[in-house]
């Protein structure tokens, strides 16, 4: 089989299937090749939606006090119980998704097939043995976990994210290394499932430079509330076995040595772009190990092969932002590189305990870009519905350019977060003035009218008289 194609999209995760279903919808001859021959990447098989899985059923559990039901004994048999059905429905799920979105792509005028590509030259592919010619290219394989060089005779064994899904049955305790979402919310959701937890991170907070610091100060409290030990300025040196068990030798802040002792070991320190076996280096694709460097319209240094998703430099890594790249990027093999990627009004949900929501930029973020700042928060606690509800924690602030009001950013603290996203996405992606939000007409009671009392606060605070300011 020797064929060329208008465009070939590599990957077929949440950066390259969007891409190529509108392609193809708009008449261009498309080749997609995903190597598991599954659709939906990272995300679906081995990422937020797993994790997602596991987090929904836990929290139903903890609710239900099923381990407070149980004497000591029993509760690696009711965990275990717990964990096969969590996996039985993480199948279902997983594989009813996986096939849709295959349906879906053999419903259109294109081509799917399973396979590892290996670049020739800056308009050739070989996979499966077979040449394929292009026009464009979408090089969109994600990233995959990777594990820092630790000493250790048991460095070899320890778990990352990807196999974590997969293991038959969940260990009495971890070690997780790594502060981060990824970390943070595995820790919550397997201490609701009774797996005792010890956290490690080596910047001086967990969540460093990714959330507000006042919001990452009180979910760290929350984390040691819940049980489970947090240690920051701590760099792992080494993992060694110790009897059934793993032994992680971590130096604080101080230089002193500490240890810790669990059943497993979790390594959740970040990623890496899958770029092996592409022979990248038969084209003129400029490449480091952060990845495949882009421009603004997500095109590489050769004209014609763009890049999305994880396994390009420099931009968030998130399944919704890699959807957001592959709808730039058809565009522009449509018409000519029209859209540039803007990711100053990136929004994402960190689906901790509370819920963590962020749209745009966070306060550091805005001053080092030069805005002169003004910030305003509101309290849940005198939030009619979080009272309601039974919850008042939580928190609601805005990043504001003082020069003209726009909302720069919005970042939300609360059990419900993940829900006020969108609101805070849509004011960041528009541009919206705190005039704006404060006229806009909130239901009540709900946790959404919070958005409207704090932009009018913020108006009386900062004394803003002309409700007309212009935009500048």
């Amino acid at each position: 089989m020797n064929e060329k194609f208008d465009v070939i999209v590599i990957g077929g995760g949440p950066g390259g299937t969007p891409a190529a279903l509108q392609l193809a919808a708009s008449g261009k001859k498309v080749l997609l090749v995903e190597e598991s021959g599954k659709l939906g990447g990272a995300c679906l098989f081995v990422g937020c939606i797993p994790s997602k899985i596991i987090k929904h059923s836990a929290d139903e559990y903890f609710e239900m006090g099923v381990f407070d039901k149980v004497d000591a004994k029993t509760v690696k048999t009711t965990r275990q119980e717990i964990w096969v059905k969590i996996q039985q429905k993480m199948d279902q799920i997983l594989n009813g998704r996986s096939n849709a979105a295959i349906q879906q792509v053999n419903q259109m005028p294109m081509t799917f097939i399973a396979g590892k590509v290996r670049f020739v030259s800056n308009k050739e592919v070989e996979i499966n043995q077979h040449h394929f010619w292009f026009d464009k290219a979408i090089i969109a394989t994600g990233a995959h976990s990777f594990v820092p060089p630790f000493k250790g005779d048991g460095v070899s064994e320890v778990l990352t994210s990807e196999v974590l899904f997969r293991q038959p049955s969940l260990p009495d305790s971890m070690t997780i290394i790594g502060g981060g979402p990824i970390g943070i919310e595995l820790a919550q959701m397997l201490n609701k499932l009774h797996v005792k937890c010890s956290v490690i991170e080596m910047m001086p907070s967990l969540l460093s430079g990714i959330v507000e610091p006042e919001f990452a100060a009180q979910l760290t409290k929350k984390l040691q509330e819940s049980g489970i030990d947090v240690f920051v300025n701590a760099k792992v040196e080494e993992i060694n076995k110790n009897g059934a068990g793993y032994e992680t030798v971590f130096v604080d802040s101080e230089g002193k040595s500490n240890r810790t002792n669990a059943d497993k070991v979790l390594v959740v320190t970040g990623k890496i772009p899958t770029l092996e076996g592409l022979n990248l280096e038969a084209t003129t694709i400029r490449f480091d190990r952060h990845g495949i460097m882009v421009d603004e319209f997500m095109e590489t240094s050769v004209r014609g092969i763009y890049a999305t998703g994880d396994v390009v430099a420099g931009t968030p890594k998130f399944a919704h932002t890699a959807t957001y790249e592959s709808h730039i990027v058809a565009a522009n093999i449509l018409h000519d590189n029209i859209s540039k990627a803007c990711f100053t009004k990136n929004s994402w949900v960190l689906f901790s305990d509370p819920e963590l929501a962020s749209a745009g930029m966070t306060e550091a973020e805005a001053v080092k870009a030069g805005f002169d700042v003004m910030t305003g928060t509101y309290d849940y606690a005198i939030d009619a519905m979080a009272q309601i509800s039974g919850d008042t924690y939580g928190r609601l602030k805005f990043i504001v350019n003082r020069h003209n009001q726009e909302i720069l950013g919005v970042h939300i603290f609360l059990n419900g977060a993940a829900s006020l996203s969108g609101e805070a996405t849509l004011i960041v992606s528009k541009r919206m003035t705190l005039t704006e939000v404060a006229r806009a007409v909130h239901s009540h009671p709900t946790f959404t009218e919070a958005f409207g009392f704090l932009a009018l606060k913020m108006l009386s605070d900062y004394k803003f008289q002309n409700a007309e300011i212009d935009r500048g």
